[in-house]
């Protein structure tokens, strides 16, 4: 009912403005919209009629009347295969001459034209418009009615677009690699065919900026890390840290000897030190009174997922989320671990399995209330891969929807497609790609493979969430969309139960978020 009541404000507010009268002298012909436009022309209000059979609460299902352009439209799609060719409606509508519907191009009903009644059902899978007639029989407006359904499965928990394509090599012949996300812009250090590369870009669909860098040092290349005022690497013998702004000119950081480094957390870097007896939390720079300590027990000092950094929901200041790694004593760590800028701690309060090599992401999930269509967005965070205790690659994708604290295995539509092989320490970034009017179509230097979508399980209920609309505006026109913003997921190179290093490159999304936007 608020959005209901909002809508009139709008509407009448809107009317208020044109006037409540209209002199067919004063006004333009506009054949596109309706001859003439008043008050008296004006759809108020439009629902579907409830029918369990088409869609559980089809009524609650909310319109956008757009009075300046003459549309009627959802910006929340219905769920792929909803059958809109028999629906009724409910139009709300001033004292008038009369209101008709004309039907066009529909799939079931043929071209027609007929007074209309809340009784007779519409095929909007046709061209429908509504033309509403003032008492003066001369005045009238004619709306295009749009019933707008996904032309594909909107459960936010199935990839998407999934495609693959190589690493941004000089030489071809990747033999490791690591992929970090510094500032704007995504830098890939590779050893390629001997050689040390270093490829930049400010976006996954722009060209690679690709050079040879020469190493003062022999870096451990997956040890590669950003902060968020310079990059790190550690020697690899670990008897030092170096740091970079530009990832080409390297700098001691003054003789640290950290077994790992496990992430950037806002300035800072995070690792574990080693004095050949014991392991220690430390941090670089080191802040005033930080004095490193041993680590607890079972915590991880090495292989550990990349470091996840989010608001803290329960407080103040940001949290640092791992999970999985290898102990001092090189067992499986099952838990994920959690910084809150000062000290480390078990997060979770369930176990997953060991786990090393495990791919982290902060995502965005749904869930959806089909009582009354709506949607709640969730930070989600996204775990998956690794090597397990028992040697194998691990193709399961976990979720925690209350950030680290309790862990489950992902809906089967979230896991990861089969395109997509097993594998442990591969790097996951996300940056947001341009979708221009053709889905799936961006550009750029990088040749995408297209692989085959999931397909759908037999069981699988269409009635499932809508898809996001951005924005509802019931009072004016916008420019229809021809391009947005799509949050990819990408993922580097990662190894196969061998060993060597995948030269691809793998970019995914889950559907909810690739939709164009609606306003």
């Amino acid at each position: 009912m608020e959005k209901r009541f909002l809508l009139y404000i709008l509407v009448f507010a809107l009317l208020a403005s044109v006037g409540v009268s209209c002199n067919k002298d004063d006004e333009e012909d506009d054949s596109s919209v309706g001859k003439y436009t008043s008050s008296s022309t004006a759809i108020i209000e439009f629902n579907l009629v409830n029918n369990s059979k088409i869609l559980a609460n089809l009524d609650s299902i909310f319109f956008t009347i757009d009075l300046e352009n003459a549309r009627i439209y959802n910006a929340d799609s219905l769920p792929k295969g909803t059958d809109v060719s028999r629906m009724l409606a409910e139009i709300t509508y001033p004292t008038c001459y009369s209101v008709e519907v004309s039907i066009s191009n529909a799939e079931r009903m043929n071209d027609t034209t007929f007074v209309y009644s809340n009784s007779d059902t519409i095929d909007f899978t046709g061209d429908v418009k509504i033309k509403v007639t003032a008492l003066d029989e001369v005045t009238y407006r004619t709306y295009d009615v749009k019933v707008n359904v996904h032309q594909l499965e909107s459960d936010s928990l199935q990839w998407g677009d999934v495609a693959y394509s190589s690493l941004p090599s000089m030489h071809g012949n990747v033999s490791d690699q690591k992929t970090v996300r510094f500032g704007d812009k995504a830098y890939c250090l590779m050893v390629d065919d001997g050689y040390y590369v270093l490829a930049t870009t400010g976006s996954l669909s722009e060209a690679w900026n690709k050079q040879e860098v020469e190493m003062p040092f022999t870096p451990d290349v997956r040890s590669f890390t950003a902060g968020s005022d310079a990059l790190y690497i550690l020697s690899s013998n670990h008897d030092d840290m170096y740091a970079s702004t530009d990832g080409i000119n390297w700098t001691s950081c003054g003789g640290l000897q950290w077994r790992s480094i496990i992430g950037a957390y806002d300035d800072r870097v995070l690792g574990v030190a080693y004095d050949g007896n014991t392991y220690f939390y430390d941090e670089y720079p080191r802040r005033m009174g930080f004095a490193p300590s041993v680590v607890a027990d079972g915590f991880p000092v090495e292989g550990t997922s990349n470091l996840a950094v989010y608001d803290n929901i329960w407080g103040d200041g940001k949290i640092g989320v791992c999970i999985g790694g290898l102990t001092a004593d090189s067992e499986y760590v099952q838990h994920a671990w959690g910084y809150d800028g000062n000290s480390w701690s078990v997060l979770s309060n369930n176990e997953i399995g060991g786990h090393e090599g495990m791919s982290l992401l902060l995502y965005t999930t749904f869930d959806t209330n089909e009582s009354h269509w709506s949607y709640t967005a969730y930070p989600t965070l996204m775990a998956w891969g690794g090597r397990t205790d028992d040697g194998e690659l691990s193709r399961t994708m976990y979720v925690s929807l209350d950030m680290g604290v309790y862990w489950s295995v992902a809906d089967s539509l979230l896991q990861l497609p089969e395109c997509i092989p097993a594998m442990y320490r591969a790097d996951a970034l996300v940056f947001n790609s341009t979708m221009e009017e053709t889905r799936g179509s961006v550009a750029g230097a990088m040749l995408w493979c297209m692989m085959s979508p999931m397909e759908m399980p037999v069981w699988y209920n269409t009635a499932t969430p809508v898809a996001v609309a951005e924005t509802r505006n019931t009072a004016s026109g916008i420019a229809p969309v021809t391009e947005w913003e799509v949050p990819y997921i990408y993922v580097f190179g990662g190894y196969d139960e061998y060993g060597n290093t995948y030269d691809t490159v793998w970019r995914g999304v889950l559907n909810r978020l690739s939709y164009k936007p609606v306003y």
